[in-house]
């Protein structure tokens, strides 16, 4: 008798652990996570049934996208002047029968060497008339408005490319200049030289959400290439584009020039990811190509296109 209630239980037992194990969600994590101020990084959660991922730094959502079976992605980006030091990323994979996990990872922001200069100029060379003023108001305003919302649904596939193909300057992005004693925001984008007239193309598929000249970034383009990702093309001469449109890797979508507050010609390239401002040539190298991540963004582009 008591054997038979013993395999009875054991029964029961293999039972319960069949029915379970297809709720159970099994997760490769990824390891702590560091990151460089201005800098990008680029992290992977996979498991298997896993449906969905999602995250949280601080309280800024992370977006993932799916990039194989039952596998997720997502880059993050540190802004050129977040506090260097440690905090949490919150994770959560769900699996299809609707089971989740949560786990958090640690997070570092490292602390970066950026190009200094400092001067001293007349205090007249720093003077604003109200029109200016008003002008500068008119600008921020406009590219709070671009940078407002963004589809999660990311746009792009990797590879990014180039707008121009001209190398960056030597004191491009992060460098902080020194104006009598007073030092001044950091340069958030990467120059790249460029005589007047170059062709300027989209480095990837986006949603052109601005088109404007104004008073510091002169003609300039944003695009929109979702999931929280914009990139900035300022002191153009000629647009190509409109707002609204869809624009493609490699279109052309302006020509560069010398507008604003430069004293030459050149592109002033610049990138946020989810509002942190990142040094745009990491999107060059610091993501990866998938055939699968590249087949769904060419669905999204003609769902967005219709």
């Amino acid at each position: 008798m008591k054997l038979w209630l013993a395999l009875a239980l054991l029964f029961s037992l293999v039972q319960a652990a069949q029915v379970n194990s297809g709720s159970a969600v099994v997760v490769q994590w990824p390891r702590p996570v560091e990151v460089f101020q201005g800098g990008l990084t680029e992290i992977h959660v996979s498991g298997q049934n896993l449906a969905a991922v999602e995250g949280r730094l601080h309280t800024t959502p992370i977006v993932f996208y799916p990039t194989g079976a039952h596998s997720f992605t997502a880059i993050i980006g540190a802004d050129v002047e977040a506090k260097p030091g440690q905090s949490k990323l919150v994770l959560k994979a769900t699996n299809q029968a609707g089971t989740s996990r949560d786990r958090v990872i640690p997070f570092k922001v490292k602390a970066k060497a950026f190009r200094k200069e400092s001067f001293n100029v007349p205090p007249s060379f720093d003077e604003m008339s109200p029109e200016t003023l008003e002008e500068i108001r008119r600008e921020q305003a406009a590219f709070a408005r671009a940078f407002a919302f963004s589809p999660s649904e990311p746009l792009w596939e990797a590879p990014f490319v180039r707008p121009v193909s001209q190398e960056a300057s030597v004191s491009s992005f992060g460098s902080r200049r020194i104006v009598n004693g007073t030092p001044r925001a950091p340069h958030t984008g990467t120059d790249l030289s460029a005589p007047m007239g170059t062709e300027v193309v989209a480095t990837n598929h986006g949603r052109v959400v601005l088109v404007g000249s104004f008073f510091f970034a002169g003609g300039s383009v944003v695009l929109d290439h979702g999931g929280g990702l914009f990139t900035m093309y300022f002191h153009l001469s000629e647009f190509k584009v409109e707002e609204g449109a869809m624009v493609r890797r490699g279109d052309v979508i302006a020509l560069s020039g010398s507008s604003g507050r430069v004293t030459g010609p050149h592109l002033h390239w610049g990138a946020r990811m989810a509002n942190a401002r990142i040094d745009p040539l990491e999107l060059l190298t610091k993501i990866s190509v998938n055939s699968e991540r590249s087949a769904l963004s060419k669905s999204i582009i003609k769902q967005t296109e219709k």
